[in-house]
Formats: structure tokens, C-alpha cells, sequence
């Protein structure tokens, strides 16, 4: 993996472990995705604010900390259609 591909995912794998405050390290379909949000081009801010925003919408639904990236998808693509706008 390139320097710079990792720092993207470095980024987002750490921001969302201290939101999500549990586990060490990111499942390899989170990875994945990851890599897709970053092939699609989406920049890391808007993928971070996505995902904060989803953490927020599943603490006040769900209570679980069994909660992976994909479930936060819809939220990252949310934002960044918000940020086209």
C-alpha cells in the first residue's frame, strides 16, 4: 500500500475507533471500504464527518458497539452529496 493510501486510511480508522470508543483495529470489510470511499475520491474530512454523524444517529438508536463501517455507509454518502450542494 502507497504512503499516501495509507494515511487516508490511518485517518479514518482512528477517528472512528475513538468515536466508536471500542476495539482495536477495523474489520477487513471496513478496510475495504475504506479504500472504496478513497478510490471514489471522496476527501477523508467528508468521510469523518459522514461517519460522525452516524455514530451519533446509531448512539441514539441502538447502543451497540458491534457497529462496523458499513453500517455507517449511508451517512458518509449523505455528506458528500451535502458537500456537492
Amino acid at each position: 500500500m502507497a504512503p499516501e493510501n495509507q494515511n487516508y486510511l490511518v485517518t479514518v480508522e482512528q477517528f472512528f475507533l475513538s468515536l466508536k470508543d471500542s476495539g482495536m483495529a477495523l474489520s477487513a470489510t471496513d478496510y475495504d471500504l475504506i479504500q472504496q470511499w478513497e478510490s471514489k475520491g471522496i476527501p477523508v474530512n467528508i468521510v469523518c464527518r459522514g461517519i460522525e454523524n452516524g455514530v451519533a444517529e446509531f448512539a441514539t438508536q441502538r447502543q451497540s458497539s458491534r457497529m462496523g463501517l458499513s453500517y455507517l455507509k449511508v451517512y458518509v454518502e449523505e455528506e458528500m452529496e451535502r458537500s456537492r450542494s
